[in-house]
């Protein structure tokens, strides 16, 4: 019978996107010497940034952390020379990282645990070039590595009654960057949203929880769209900003102010100042179900 103590870890599953494509294209051999190159990159990372690796199975890493503000650095980290990698091989390469933290049984340099099982869940929910990650890891972070942190999306995990929320660790300093350097002021926390659709307006303020938006009934805001999800998107108010949340199926297209577009899909982005909104088909003269925010003076 085993005497091994449990105890809390960081536990990072980084997982080679794009491998099965190399073999075919390139043979085993050059794909295996690849694959295994860029392991060691990753196994390196680990290691400048306090981690463990605990075991390389197929073209997946995974590592243990004592501390989790070591474990997002080394997960960060791990995108970058990922990245660079790439690049310098000219190979279409990625990875796609989950992090939880929480307690497991490291024994005979494995590990065991519900923690383990649903770090590997965060890696399969997460997209090519991204780290997504549980709230037990947002809430252990720093202030300073709070910035880079944006919910993504609430999810069933396998064993928990509840749905998890989970988050999107923006590695890339040019994500950090947009969504942190609009400047708010006490006069701008206690605005009030407002989305248009056709005949409705909706005014959300700080003080609600969600405002849900979709082809539904049950939303608060309904868009009888062709390309809109019956639970399309969410609406919160979170950290002194207000938070578009994708939720369904064909992503949400956001137009600021500036014009600057961007596409959400299974993401969160800031909305602020005033723009537009596309459910399921991008913001045009064209789209006849496009809805329009602004902040105003309660």
């Amino acid at each position: 019978m085993s005497n091994a103590a449990q105890q809390s870890y960081a536990i990072v599953f980084a997982d080679i996107v794009g491998s099965t494509r190399m073999y075919e294209n390139l043979g085993d051999s050059r794909a295996k010497q690849l694959i295994t190159e860029l392991e060691e990159v990753i196994a390196k990372v680990v290691a400048e940034t306090g981690g463990n690796v605990v075991e390389v199975v197929g073209d997946e890493v995974m590592s243990r952390y004592a501390h989790v503000s070591d474990a997002v650095e080394g997960a960060c980290l791990m995108q970058e020379r990922v990245d660079e990698y790439a690049k310098r091989s000219g190979m279409t390469l990625s990875a796609r990282i989950g992090l939880h933290y929480g307690p497991a049984i490291v024994e005979g340099g494995r590990m065991y645990g519900d923690s383990v099982n649903v770090a590997a869940r965060m890696a399969s929910i997460a997209q090519s070039q991204q780290i997504i990650t549980t709230e037990q890891v947002v809430q252990n972070l720093s202030d300073e590595q709070q910035i880079i942190v944006r919910r993504f999306d609430k999810v069933k995990v396998k064993g928990k009654l509840a749905r998890m929320v989970i988050y999107d660790l923006l590695w890339r300093k040019d994500d950090v960057t947009f969504l942190h350097t609009s400047p708010l002021t006490q006069s701008t926390l206690a605005r009030v949203l407002v989305l248009e659709y056709g005949h409705q307006r909706y005014q959300f303020q700080p003080q609600q929880n969600s405002m849900h938006i979709g082809r539904d009934a049950s939303n608060e805001l309904v868009v009888n769209a062709a390309a809109a999800s019956r639970a399309h998107a969410v609406v919160e108010y979170n950290r002194g900003k207000y938070v578009l949340s994708d939720t369904s199926t064909n992503g949400t297209y956001l137009t600021n102010q500036t014009q600057q577009s961007l596409y959400l899909r299974r993401e969160t982005a800031p909305l602020l100042g005033s723009g537009k909104i596309g459910l399921g088909e991008p913001v045009s003269d064209d789209n006849q179900h496009v809805i329009s925010y602004h902040l105003m003076e309660p």
